[in-house]
């Protein structure tokens, strides 16, 4: 017979080093707005592909006060004003696309302050589609042999359907 232990925890296991390197499943993004006007000041300067560096504009609180502290912000991957539509659209989202076709999970979102662009890179211009229009666009094309064919279906008044098919109709219950 054993006698229980008491007041000793019980070791727990030790994890595993997961050698896979698995992929992070949160990546964050920015992408910088063209400014509307040139006004001199730019308060983010990109430092590298991965960071940029914030600083305080000369009209506020914070440069007034003296505290004029540069900030840097540390992203998966940092996207200038230059870039297109389509080079976000293939960094960014299409990886998603391409694990939604092979039954994975993903979330794509925008985040920022009112007048920060989320709107243009989600939905873009007729001309040039944003996130959106250009996801949809590979889903159903990768799709397109898969779809089914477009049918009409009528009610036969009998607790049935017709389905139209070539100009006729076929019973479908």
């Amino acid at each position: 017979m054993m006698k229980p232990t008491r007041g000793k925890t019980p070791k727990k296991p030790q994890k595993k080093a997961n050698n896979n390197s698995a992929k992070d499943p949160v990546e964050v993004f920015c992408r910088l707005r063209p400014k509307d006007h040139d006004d001199g000041e730019n308060c983010v300067e990109i430092q590298d592909n991965n960071a940029v560096l914030l600083r305080p504009p000369e009209g506020s609180l914070a440069f007034k006060g003296g505290n004029l502290r540069e900030i840097t912000f540390k992203f998966k991957y940092v996207f200038s004003e230059e870039t297109s539509q389509k080079a976000l659209f293939d960094h960014t989202a299409y990886p998603l696309v391409e694990d939604l076709l092979n039954a994975k999970n993903g979330l794509l979102f925008t985040y920022g302050v009112t007048g920060s662009g989320k709107t243009h890179t989600i939905t873009g211009t007729p001309q040039n589609g944003g996130l959106l229009p250009r996801c949809l666009d590979v889903l159903f094309n990768s799709i397109a042999d898969l779809q089914a064919k477009k049918y009409v279906f009528k009610a036969d008044k009998m607790n049935g359907f017709d389905v139209q098919v070539d100009g006729g109709y076929e019973l479908c219950e």
